[in-house]
């Protein structure tokens, strides 16, 4: 059975604040546990994301899930996915990035969502950003 977690941490939560276009941010570990999210999410869901690096073709193909929500992928590269949902002008975002984490070497994940006219160029550069700082050095 999947469990829906939530947990925030102050570390990952007040920084995140600062980027006013997320929606959702999720960040776990390579076994799929959650380490931060500001939402409830469900434990299998997160795991689909796991594989989403391993085969570019399955990842287009099947795209992204997140709250029963499916996302289609546009763009696949070895730490990133993104794609989105929905029609011009009413659509949500997605970007999953990969980073290895300085002090134990391990993948971590972050997951973003946004909505509204933010572009993903801008949202995936910000959470390269954010992770650089916050997630690749807890």
């Amino acid at each position: 059975g999947s469990t829906r977690v939530a947990m925030s941490s102050e570390a990952f939560a007040k920084p995140a604040a600062g980027y006013k276009d997320w929606t959702k941010l999720v960040i776990f570990d390579e076994k799929g546990e959650t380490i931060h999210s500001s939402s409830d999410v469900d434990s299998t869901e997160l795991k689909q994301f796991l594989t989403a690096f391993d085969d570019r073709d399955t990842t287009v193909g099947k795209g992204l899930v997140l709250d029963k929500e499916h996302y289609e992928v546009h763009r696949v590269y070895d730490n990133l996915v993104y794609g989105r949902r929905g029609k011009p002008g009413n659509c949500q975002g997605i970007c999953l990035h990969k980073i290895v984490n300085e002090k134990s070497k391990k993948n971590t994940y972050a997951l973003v969502t946004w909505g509204g006219f933010a572009t993903s160029a801008r949202i995936v550069s910000e959470l390269e950003e954010y992770c650089k700082k916050h997630v690749a050095t807890m």
